[in-house]
């Protein structure tokens, strides 16, 4: 392999890493674009969030609210009597942390400002969210499995102007519901106005640098994250959309919009003046309704409050399965997914479905990795004769081109034979990086020894923490990414390099690189690389043993 191929392909293999971790920008939203449907006409820009008027909810005294309890085996949703608003919803298969008394994942991370509160725009004096809610339900609502869907409904009034019923659909075994809010004109007078359904976001978790809580909507199968600067531009969130959600790698909260119009969607931040104390509210704006006297609306949202499990995610429909977007290699990555999925069946230790996986991988490749490595072999016994020929005709381009064509045909050499190979492999493991820092089934999942969970760095706590540039806080040796660097160490000083001892000093340099690099770097991916390592390893051992004979 030429020198010059090589390193270009092993430094930009790390400039993207690189760029992709540390320095690149955050997405650009798209702005309000005109919608390519003819389902429904054009409607007015929504006014900027600030013209809503929409009142905040002041703090709820959560023990003076009776509260009512609904789920199943996978989540527990609690509904407080006044504004029938979310005051928890927990997910009961995922924990916080990896300690053992670790309470489970909780999506409603604020008390001050609690989700589903419903508002009038226009008639501020009429405060829905500040009325008491009463229901038939029990105080505990189990959604059986195998039952039909459930409608769990909670109703208030102000005598004389308005009712208010909110429903909840739940369905077994599925993190996805239908809410339903129907609003009657108790009045002998026409009403007119809009409602505002308000929905607060806050960071699953903090600290986790490479999984960050961001605002995201889809629109004509395409993700878009939306900027905190950009919530106060007009149309930031365009319509139709297929779903908008707040999410980060693993969990996910997300509004379906039933329809493709009749409604808006108007982001903003609320800062709560303590430390990473912002809040991201999204309110689901209706279109203006009109009411006689003793008529009655009904509008309804779909939700879906989880994990980012694609089977899960399928159920909900509005291709909210999209939320698990693993960039330009998704093609790869699902597959891979499959696969790991099926060899965690089997094994029961997620770590051991990466080995084999690896092992599989590297099946495919051996033919390839075979002909890099022979490739390379044969370049570095002819590199005397190519630099004979170098020297000789330095001056004469075309000659020199003529002469080193002469001589990989009579030794039978592709120059490429080992560049190709290896770029082939580069998007399988721009695949396995993604996939294996982004599905929430290896989150906590451990393998060995200190590896407890495979979504984490790898860490062997040894009771110190250092704070060091450029890496950030290291809480413990990162025992088997030293081990990873070994290996490549190892592999480097057996690979070929074409007889270029600058070439040689170089690559040898790219371990120490690559370890560094990899110290934040989920432990799942950290045991690809490392398997891989000591595969190649062991077949650079017999292509040279081989060779040599």
């Amino acid at each position: 392999m030429d020198s010059k191929a090589l390193l270009a392909i092993v430094f930009s293999v790390l400039l993207f890493f690189l760029w992709q971790h540390y320095l690149a920008p955050p997405p650009i939203p798209i702005q309000q674009k005109k919608s390519t449907t003819t389902a429904s006409a054009p409607q007015a820009p929504p006014p900027p969030p600030a013209s809503l008027g929409l009142p905040t909810v002041p703090k709820v005294n959560l023990a003076a609210q009776k509260t009512w309890s609904i789920g199943d085996k996978l989540y527990n949703m609690k509904i407080i009597s006044q504004g029938a608003r979310q005051s928890s919803f927990e997910l009961l298969k995922f924990r916080q942390n990896l300690k053992p008394d670790s309470p489970p994942i909780q999506l409603v991370r604020n008390t001050s400002y609690l989700p589903l509160d419903v508002q009038l725009v226009y008639h501020k004096e009429l405060d829905l969210s500040g009325l008491d809610y009463s229901s038939s339900a029990p105080s505990d609502e189990e959604v059986q499995q195998g039952q039909a869907s459930k409608s769990i409904s909670f109703k208030a009034e102000i005598p004389g102007k308005l009712s208010l019923t909110k429903t909840f659909i739940v369905k077994p075994d599925s993190y996805a519901m239908n809410m339903e809010i129907r609003i009657r004109n108790l009045s002998k007078k026409d009403f007119s106005d809009r409602l505002g359904i308000s929905f607060y976001f806050k960071p699953y978790t903090t600290g986790e640098r490479f999984n960050p809580s961001r605002l995201t909507y889809s629109i004509h199968g395409s993700n878009h994250d939306v900027e905190p600067k950009s919530f106060d531009t007009p149309g930031v969130i365009p319509f139709p959309i297929n779903w908008l959600a707040y999410q980060d790698n693993y969990f996910i909260q997300a509004i379906l919009p039933p329809e493709h119009s009749g409604y808006q969607l108007i982001p903003s931040e609320i800062n709560t003046g303590t430390p990473n104390g912002q809040i991201t509210r999204v309110v689901y704006l209706t279109n203006n309704f009109d009411l006689a006297p003793n008529d009655s609306k009904t509008f309804t949202i779909g939700l879906y409050n989880g994990p980012k499990e694609i089977s899960a995610l399928k159920l909900a429909g509005h291709d909210l399965a999209a939320s698990v977007d693993y960039g330009w290699f998704s093609f790869l990555a699902k597959p891979l997914l499959v696969v790991l999925r099926w060899l965690y069946s089997f094994t029961g230790n997620y770590g051991v479905a990466i080995i084999l996986l690896t092992v599989m991988i590297k099946i495919v490749f051996w033919p390839l990795t075979h002909k890099s490595y022979t490739s390379m072999q044969k370049m570095k016994k002819i590199q005397p004769k190519i630099q004979q020929i170098r020297e000789k005709y330095k001056d004469d381009r075309e000659k020199l081109n003529q002469e080193l064509m002469q001589i990989y045909k009579t030794y039978k050499v592709n120059p490429m034979g080992g560049c190709l190979p290896m770029l082939l492999q580069i998007p399988v493991f721009f695949a396995l990086y993604r996939m294996l820092e982004e599905t929430v089934e290896l989150r906590h999942k451990p393998f060995l020894l200190w590896i407890n969970d495979l979504t984490a760095p790898d860490r062997l706590h040894a009771g110190f923490s250092v704070n060091l540039p450029f890496i950030g806080v290291l809480n413990g040796i990162p025992v088997l990414t030293i081990f990873m660097g070994v290996t490549m160490f190892i592999q480097q000083k057996m690979t070929p390099t074409g007889g270029d001892p600058t070439q040689e000093k170089i690559m040898l340099i790219m371990p120490i690189m690559f370890t560094l690099f990899f110290i934040n770097f989920p432990s799942g991916l950290v045991l690809y690389w490392f398997v891989n390592n000591v595969i190649s390893i062991a077949q650079q051992y017999w292509i040279n043993r081989h060779a040599a004979a």
